[in-house]
């Protein structure tokens, strides 16, 4: 779900992320009948486990911010933030200059909460004759910013601790690869002790805050080799050059062909999804199977391909002087399908080929990284989905 912009940052919802507002709601609850002696209505209980709940969503939104924000400064690219039941995650599209720019964009998340905690916790001891109600928001919900900073700073890769781990090694190596691979196994490692923490929790104690630990850790270690093998992606694609990966598209479509044609000679002759649309011998479009779904059957044999194409100009585009990984932040920005980048030459409003995911695959195949045992061929499609 999509809640609006800031900073031209996309922010999203995902509905998971009502589990941590039961969760954290939950547990603000038997804090408040702790420090309430005597019977509280149910309706009061009700509501001050929702508000701390949401507090805490927001106290993550805006740790999600700052990341994006002081990157954007430092001249990278924020698709979005989407919050989800692990807490929220910044979709920069590009690694950090130096150590110094990672340090200073990772460190200033937990900074916000710290500092959000604080001022909580300062209006409960400024204020003691507020309500209790107030009082113990304030306090339980200080807290957990304070908690939730010192979770962000454990060395586990990729979550803050283990991003200011990386720069401390990159800066002291002059390798950000080989700092990004040492940190992503302490990652791992800290993910299978989260995972084992929380089944030993839930056998021996019984205790469903357990399931809590295990879902982090298998975050972790999921998360942690995925973001290795992107920054390994990042780093060879940056080497490989468009013209060299540029693909002629083998068979096209006449701008005044018929629909009726178009599916008879194409798409069914050829089973693809999609087509380049020729005027002239120039790409002009690109005409995708669901285009032709929306114009009904009874017109499709007096209509012509280039009145249902998608524009070429709707696509994005790159000069054929770029590298792969511009093509991959392309295809990874992408909310139309097909997912194509057109090429263009010399001039600017010329395309002259198009990339699509397949070719920087094969791109990546040839560099033999996926030869390793740690590297599977289908990761690169699951970041663009």
């Amino acid at each position: 779900m999509k809640l609006g912009k800031i900073k031209d940052i996309e922010i999203r919802l995902h509905f998971s992320t009502l589990l941590i507002v039961v969760f954290i709601g939950f547990h603000a609850v038997l804090f408040y009948c702790d420090l309430i002696p005597n019977t509280i209505p149910i309706w009061e209980l009700f509501l001050f486990g929702i508000i701390n709940g949401l507090i805490m969503v927001f106290s993550i939104l805006v740790h999600e911010i700052m990341h994006s924000i002081i990157a954007q400064r430092h001249g990278l690219e924020v698709s979005h933030i989407e919050l989800d039941i692990f807490g929220g995650s910044s979709q920069i599209l590009d690694e950090p200059k130096t150590p110094k720019s990672e340090m200073t964009i990772v460190a200033i998340g937990p900074i916000s909460n710290l500092l959000l905690g604080a001022n909580l916790l300062l209006i409960t001891f400024l204020f003691a004759n507020l309500p209790p109600f107030v009082l113990g928001t304030c306090f339980y919900s200080g807290i957990s910013n304070i908690g939730l900073a010192m979770f962000n700073l454990i060395p586990a890769f990729p979550i803050d601790g283990g991003r200011i781990l990386r720069a401390f090694l990159w800066k002291k190596r002059n390798d950000f690869l080989s700092a990004t691979r040492t940190t992503s196994k302490v990652g791992f490692f800290f993910g299978k002790f989260f995972s084992l923490f929380g089944f030993f929790q839930m056998i021996i104690f019984r205790s469903l805050n357990g399931l809590w630990f295990v879902l982090i850790g298998m975050f972790l270690v999921s998360s942690a080799r995925k973001t290795y093998i992107w920054t390994l992606y990042q780093i060879k694609l940056s080497n490989i050059k468009i013209k060299d990966i540029i693909r002629k598209p083998e068979r096209v479509i006449p701008f005044d062909t018929l629909i009726i044609n178009a599916i008879k000679d194409y798409f069914t002759l050829y089973n693809r999804s999609y087509f380049p649309i020729v005027l002239e011998d120039k790409i002009t479009g690109i005409l995708h199977s669901d285009d032709i779904k929306r114009i009904p059957i009874k017109r499709r044999s007096r209509y012509i391909v280039g009145y249902a194409m998608k524009k070429i100009s709707e696509f994005p585009s790159i000069y054929i002087n770029g590298t792969g990984k511009d093509a991959m932040i392309k295809l990874i920005q992408m909310k139309k399908i097909p997912r194509i980048v057109g090429v263009k030459g010399k001039k600017e409003e010329e395309i002259i080929g198009i990339i699509e995911e397949k070719d920087l695959t094969s791109a990546l195949k040839s560099t033999k990284i996926l030869k390793n045992r740690y590297i599977s061929s289908n990761i690169l499609i699951e970041y663009f989905n």
